[in-house]
């Protein structure tokens, strides 16, 4: 009883936290921690409220309290050492010395180096909840090379003073300093004293807001670079170096980079909460994501945009998307995995948009008809479910046919539904009285149909979307799409499935969201908006005819695991987007613990197909454009923390993201 009141003031601690009642949550977290004496989460909470109001004495201590609960409790001891406590540990529980007595006592099994190299990531890995930690433990590092000159546009059409002073001192405080400044900003704010900060340092020139200013303003720029930084944004003192290094060293169109926001305390300053950690850049992403970059810097080619999108939005945002947008037509987009700006916490965007863009024009026909096939063994009343509610869904049941492939079903009720439904209009049976192998029975149904699009559907698996087949019709009919899965909920309304990600824990790829409630969106929100993934599932999956046939259908030597997974990097590897549709949503019935490795011969199985498929597909295996590196994470729980990337780490990610086509897989070894 007294556990479940700790929880209540923990909730209570939170609500006051948020509201910025900083004392009164104090309070309440010390409260549930006293009414809990074994219990560290209270702790945690209650040393991370202190800390925010300058009280880190006091701090260090409650956090050692939750490490005498809970020992292995990484992100109390990665606080307390960012805070400056680390002598307060001693050497043999936690550190260099522990890491290195780890890696002493290594036998020369391979399992063990691995999971020595995970313990010693772990040990500089932060949690989720402790990013103004993290961002104290590791500032940024200066750029590994130089960076040319540099034109800054501070968008101060729409703005405070308060916002574009923040701005403009942090461009002041650039170790960089080959930088000059374009203001414009409307007549309240040029005759400000925030305007002085012109005269305080003559790289600052305000302006006026009219495009004509504004582009003579930028054209006296000549060929230099431009960052589009909006007023109220604080860049990183290192923040210029690296995006003139990035842009200079990849030669990209344009470059942007990640960011946060920020709150600020007037004695100790900015409070940095809610990183956005971006993906490599794809056109899918670009145009659902609630959170565009906050500074973009672009290439002289994109000069012509950059003046028409100023011309007809006042909106930064909408104005950073279109340039991204628009760059990704013009070449490549580079992605430097850096916090160099970050936020007020106030500017929140709209909700993630989870329709497809408009296909103009589409390659397909309006009246292109779908087929759907679905493999069954048994389980009528499923199956049932999942033929009704196909149909009862669509907006054009009469341009959608089902193939319903039996593979050896001997239940009785089984046998009369199949009876019954091979009578339907629409909807045929075919026998298969062969081993289970899903690929082969998918491959073989889907041949010498004329369909223009094909769906690959469970049995398990109840439709929610009504309209979904004229949603599915606007995904393909756009070009560049490959393939298209869905999001996938399972009955009590836990996500199931929101993309495929590749390179996960130890290697292996796991469905993106897993066990997360419906209502998540994930960091970026990527659990609710339609993007661009790494693959999807198999449960229900739809492509065009004709890339079914150009990529040979799915690979009947992967009969159980992985086959949609070999699929979607096919796709990919044929210059197709492999796209997760978020405003397609259906119940997937599969049971939690059904199909897991519990058995050797299962473990050996899908471990033998997971090693032909890395065979196959090498680096392109363990690699998601769609993840950014700087998180980590454990299994099922891949934004688990922060990590700290070596120089290294980062100018690979940033040169992979510079190819014209990122997401493309070019290495692929039959």
């Amino acid at each position: 009883m007294l556990q479940d009141n700790s929880a209540i003031h923990v909730q209570h601690g939170h609500v006051l936290k948020e509201s910025g009642r900083l004392a009164e949550a104090t309070c309440a977290y010390g409260t549930a921690a006293s009414l809990a004496p074994t219990d560290a989460e209270p702790c945690l909470h209650l040393a991370h409220v202190l800390d925010r109001q300058g009280r880190t004495d006091e701090a260090i201590e409650v956090w050692l309290e939750a490490l005498r609960r809970d020992p292995g409790l990484t992100v109390a001891r990665d606080a307390l050492i960012a805070a400056g406590g680390r002598d307060r540990l001693g050497e043999d529980v936690y550190g260099r010395s522990a890491v290195a007595t780890r890696l002493a006592r290594l036998s020369t099994t391979l399992e063990d180096t691995l999971l020595a190299a995970r313990e010693a990531t772990w040990a500089s890995a932060f949690a989720v909840p402790a990013w103004d930690a993290f961002r104290r433990q590791y500032p940024v590092r200066p750029a590994p090379g130089p960076s040319g000159p540099l034109l800054v546009l501070v968008d101060g059409r729409e703005c405070e003073p308060s916002a574009l002073r923040a701005t403009l001192l942090s461009l002041i405080d650039q170790r960089h300093e080959a930088w000059q400044a374009v203001v414009p900003a409307p007549d309240t704010v040029r005759d400000h004293p925030v305007a002085s900060l012109g005269l305080v340092d003559p790289r600052i020139r305000f302006g006026a807001t009219d495009h004509e200013s504004i582009a003579r303003a930028l054209a006296e720029g000549g060929e230099t670079p431009v960052l589009v930084v909006p007023a109220g944004c604080q860049l990183d003192p290192e923040a210029l170096g690296w995006f003139g290094f990035g842009l200079a060293r990849t030669g990209a169109v344009v470059l942007y980079a990640d960011h946060d926001h920020y709150q600020t305390d007037w004695r100790s300053g900015p409070v940095w909460v809610h990183p956005v950690l971006q993906a490599m850049a794809d056109r899918h992403d670009m145009a659902t994501t609630p959170h565009p970059p906050a500074a973009i810097i672009i290439g002289p080619g994109l000069r012509p945009v950059l003046s028409e999108g100023l011309r007809h939005t006042l909106d930064g945002f909408a104005l950073r998307r279109q340039l991204l947008l628009a760059a990704l037509k013009a070449g490549p987009v580079a992605h430097l995995p850096r916090v160099l700006t970050s936020l007020p916490l106030a500017d929140e965007i709209a909700p993630p948009l989870p329709s497809p863009p408009p296909a103009e024009p589409s390659v397909l026909a309006t009246d292109a008809r779908i087929l759907v096939i679905i493999p069954t063994r048994d389980e009528a009343a499923m199956l049932a479910r999942c033929i009704e509610t196909l149909h009862a869904t669509a907006t054009h049941p009469d341009r959608l046919d089902l193939v319903v492939i039996d593979n050896r079903s001997t239940r009785p009720e089984t046998l009369e539904l199949l009876n019954r439904l091979k009578d339907q209009q629409g909807l045929e049976i075919v026998t298969a009285d062969e081993p289970f192998n899903w690929a082969r029975l998918n491959t073989e149904a889907a041949q010498g149909r004329p369909h223009d699009i094909l769906v690959f559907a469970n049995n398990d698996t109840e439709m929610l979307t009504a309209g979904w087949d004229e949603r599915l019709r606007a995904w393909l009919g756009q070009a560049d799409v490959g393939v298209v899965g869905t999001r996938l909920l399972y009955p009590d309304g836990t996500l199931q499935h929101g993309g495929i990600l590749l390179g996960g824990w130890q290697g292996r790829p796991a469905h993106d969201g897993l066990w997360v409630s419906g209502s998540e969106g994930g960091p970026t929100g990527r659990w609710l908006r339609s993007r661009a993934v790494a693959a999807v599932t198999g449960a229900f999956m739809a492509c065009r005819r004709d890339t079914f046939e150009a990529i040979g259908g799915f690979d009947p030597h992967l009969a159980i695991a992985y086959n949609d997974i070999d699929f979607c990097l096919k796709v990919r590897a044929a210059g197709r987007t492999v796209i997760y549709a978020a405003d397609i949503e259906l119940v997937h019935h599969e049971s939690r613990t059904r199909g897991h490795n519990d058995r050797p011969e299962k473990v050996a199985w899908d471990d033998s197909e997971l090693t032909d498929m890395h065979r196959r597909w090498g680096a392109a295996l363990l690699h998601d454009p769609g993840v950014n590196p700087q998180w980590v994470g454990a299994v099922n729980r891949p934004y688990d923390g922060y990590r700290d990337l070596p120089t290294r780490t980062i100018l690979d990610h940033l040169d992979a993201s510079a190819k014209l086509a990122p997401w493309r897989i070019r290495a692929h070894s039959p």
